[in-house]
This record gives C-alpha cells, structure tokens and sequence, in this order.
C-alpha cells in the first residue's frame, strides 16, 4: 500500500491538458519528467511532443496501466519507484506533472536544488503554494532563494470539477524557468536568505548589521527606510539579490557568520518534525 502523502487528485480534462502540453516549450529532443504519473494522461500527451519521457509512479496499481498503455513505445521510460529518492538526469530536463500536493516543497526543492539540470518545469500546486514561492503577497525564505535561479510564475488556473477526487482548494499551473543570469554563488546565497529569515531580531536591519561593514550599511539602512523593510518578508527577491553582491564582497569572517546555515535549518526543522511525529 503506497503511503497517503502520495495519493493525488488526478486530472480528467484530456482536451485542455491537450492545449496546454501544445503551447508550451517542449521539443522532439527535451527529456521531460512526468512525477505521478497516475493513469498515464499526462505522459501519453508528452510521448506525442518529445522522444524521452520518463514517468514515475509508486503506485503499483496505477503503474500496471502505465506499463500496459506504454509497452510497446520505447520512447517512454517507466520507474515504479519514489521520485524524491531517485537520481534525476546529468543533463538539462524538463518536467511537466501533477504532483501530489501533499509533497509539493520536498518536489520543487528537489528539482531547484544545487545540482540539479533542470531548464523548466510544469507543477499543478494548489494556488496558495504557488503564491508562497513566487512571494506573495510577502515574501518567503524559499521564495527569495529559488527566484535567484529560476523565474516563477502562475500560467493556467484549473477548474476544480476536472480533478478525481475534487479538490477543495483552487490549482494552478506552476511554471519554473531557469534564468539565463542565474546567481552562480546559489550555496552561499541560500545560507544567506536562512540567515536572514530565522534571526529573531526585531527588525532586519539589526540582522544586516552582523553581515556589512559599516559603510554598506549606510546605504541599506537609507533604502529600508525609504520603503518601509521592517522584516524580512517585506524585502523584495530582487533587493536581496542586490545587497548580496555587496556581501559577496566581505571577507571570510563575514561569510562564515552565514555558511552552512541553510543545512543546519533543514535538520533542525527534521528534527522538529520527527518529535511531533511522536506526540500523541
């Protein structure tokens, strides 16, 4: 039996996801991921767009109607296996799938994270998830980090009534597109935002004060109170971006304040996770 946190709501609106998979950039020769397969609608209009499709899908059930639909195409490559644990592909990729929405961060940290080849990307998330990434109506620490590689944006909203079973939150299509002016220092970078977010200072510029000198922060404490940056939220991505080439710039002292930082958040907040497994 495949845990609950990979059922999903499949969607049935064949026509459109016609459409769809038609207006978007995908060639003969993209490989294109196809996360939750399901029943195969998804991969069976990919298969017609692209000659490398690799499906995944842990349910045993649903993958012997994938291995049955797909079994004499040799241009889809099927894996009953966990997508989260499995190797992406070594060179650039492309996905395009309905996830199970319980896993939506574990995916897109995945496919965004340092090593990863991927060039664009097609998630149905439900639309408060999307949000949170593209920072709004605030911003967001995983928004912040992720838009300093890829662009997001909302590019179709779906009607609710074309998913089994019906959702009771509104889904979207969320694109991810890798930037031609990618931060390439993305480690440090990700350190910095996590730094930045899990201070508890009051207001952010006594967090900026422990990472710039002081001639730095003349000009960014003129530019927080010009627009009213209180916290860390209200900054913008493209403003953290800025004042990080400053930082760049520091010495070692100052870097180190900030490495290893966004890691050492992940095992905490595992750790956190894993205690309130335990309580009943």
């Amino acid at each position: 039996m495949v845990d609950i946190k990979y059922s999903q709501n499949l969607y049935k609106n064949k026509k459109n996801l016609e459409r769809i998979i038609t207006s978007i950039n995908i060639s003969n020769n993209d490989t294109v991921i196809d996360i939750g397969a399901g029943t195969g609608a998804i991969t069976k209009e990919l298969v017609k767009h692209c000659n490398n499709v690799i499906a995944y899908e842990l349910d045993s059930r649903y993958f012997g109607i994938l291995e049955e639909l797909f079994k004499d195409n040799p241009n889809v490559v099927l894996k009953n296996e966990d997508f989260l644990t499995s190797d992406l592909p070594n060179n650039g990729y492309k996905v395009f799938a309905n996830i199970p929405f319980s896993l939506t961060s574990d995916i897109i940290n995945k496919i965004t994270d340092i090593e990863s080849k991927l060039i664009e990307a097609y998630i149905f998330v439900q639309k408060e998830s999307a949000e949170r990434y593209m920072g709004i109506p605030k911003n967001t620490q995983i928004g912040a980090i992720v838009s300093s590689v890829y662009n997001l944006s909302m590019v179709e909203s779906f009607n609710r009534e074309d998913f089994n079973p019906v959702p009771n939150v509104d889904i979207v299509l969320l694109r991810i597109m890798k930037k031609n002016n990618a931060e390439e220092e993305f480690k440090l970078y990700r350190d910095f935002i996590t730094y930045i977010f899990n201070q508890m200072n009051g207001n952010v510029l006594d967090t900026f004060k422990k990472l710039f000198t002081f001639n730095q922060l003349r000009y960014i404490r003129d530019q927080l109170k010009r627009n009213g940056y209180c916290v860390p939220s209200d900054i913008p991505s493209g403003y953290y971006l800025d004042i990080f080439q400053y930082f760049k710039s520091n010495g070692v002292d100052y870097r180190k304040r900030v490495e290893g930082y966004y890691i050492k958040h992940i095992e905490q907040h595992k750790g956190r996770e894993k205690v309130n497994r335990t309580r009943v």
